[in-house]
């Protein structure tokens, strides 16, 4: 594609991009069951989702477990939950449900998992680390228990940033699309396998980000000039990145509530946690690749 084209995509997707982090509803959508996760209340979450990069329910009359988790998957129509070939090395197989808990997790293979048998805390990334740019869609996840102490989920709005970017430093945004720019290194299952491709792209006419920070993740920088331009959009994206930025939140999952987020436009990661007695941090994960659907607003 002609590079005049490329631009005219970049820009024409990164004007469509309206995520934001403003006037968060402070109140999860409730419902009493899975069951009842139609009409008004379905419309709620997907208005949520698209306007904010994710939304919260809460499951008030049934405990949430592995089984609510997938009904509310199909509730959703997220379709089947999708496995990582990764998890699936040395013969292994997974439930469809990840549990992220490192007390659960203490006397299984997931023990030594960086994410879900640690108590550790996780920098921005998006899920599907061996999976190209855009294709895990949305991760649902769902809390049991809360820790006694900290544990909460950090969103970076990293799309929308670089929407703002490719408006105000082109150069730097065309940078951050270069197909080995980012480098992403599995490091569980004994697997080192990298996936290299671009930060952000443009994919069935919509911006996609793939912004990631962890310390399996690194930047591929080129020689001059591209890679003082590279350097710019890094320096861009890390000063929108920090804690009290518009860009940047946290929330913290009560037992029965559920968070669903857009794998695409959102960055996530976690603060690091402290279990007790009473308090173990247990949640419930599901990878898809579809979007929720909109649901209606008139057959509740």
């Amino acid at each position: 594609m002609p590079i005049t084209a490329v631009v005219d995509e970049l820009v024409d997707a990164s004007r469509r991009v309206t995520t934001t982090f403003a006037q968060v509803p402070t109140h999860p959508v409730r419902v009493n069951t899975p069951s009842a996760l139609t009409g008004r209340a379905l419309h709620e979450v997907a208005r949520r989702y698209d306007r904010h990069g994710f939304a919260v329910l809460r499951i008030s009359h049934t405990p949430l477990t592995a089984e609510i988790h997938l009904e509310l998957s199909d509730r959703l129509t997220l379709g089947p939950a999708f496995v990582p070939p990764l998890y699936l090395r040395g013969d292994r197989q997974p439930d469809a449900v990840s549990t992220i808990s490192a007390a659960s997790n203490a006397a299984t293979p997931d023990a030594n998992h960086p994410s879900f048998g640690r108590a550790v805390g996780q920098e921005l990334h998006c899920d599907g680390t061996l999976q190209p740019i855009g294709v895990v869609k949305a991760t649902l996840m769902s809390c049991k228990m809360p820790a006694a102490e900290g544990g909460h989920n950090t969103l970076f709005a990293s799309v929308a940033v670089f929407a703002q970017l490719v408006s105000d430093d082109l150069e730097a945004a065309l940078a951050l699309t270069m197909p080995d720019v980012l480098v992403r290194r599995a490091n569980i299952n004994g697997c080192d396998d990298a996936n290299i491709g671009p930060a952000f792209a443009v994919r069935g006419g919509d911006l996609v980000g793939y912004y990631c920070i962890t310390e399996t993740d690194s930047w591929q920088v080129p020689g001059s000039p591209g890679g003082e331009a590279l350097r710019r959009g890094i320096a861009y994206l890390e000063e929108a990145a920090k804690p009290g930025g518009r860009h940047f939140m946290t929330t913290r999952l009560e037992a029965g509530e559920t968070i669903i987020f857009d794998n695409t436009r959102l960055s996530h990661g976690r603060t690091p946690y402290q279990d007790s007695h009473l308090n173990r941090r247990c949640l419930y994960r599901t990878l898809h690749l579809q979007h929720p659907c909109s649901g209606t607003s008139d057959d509740a």
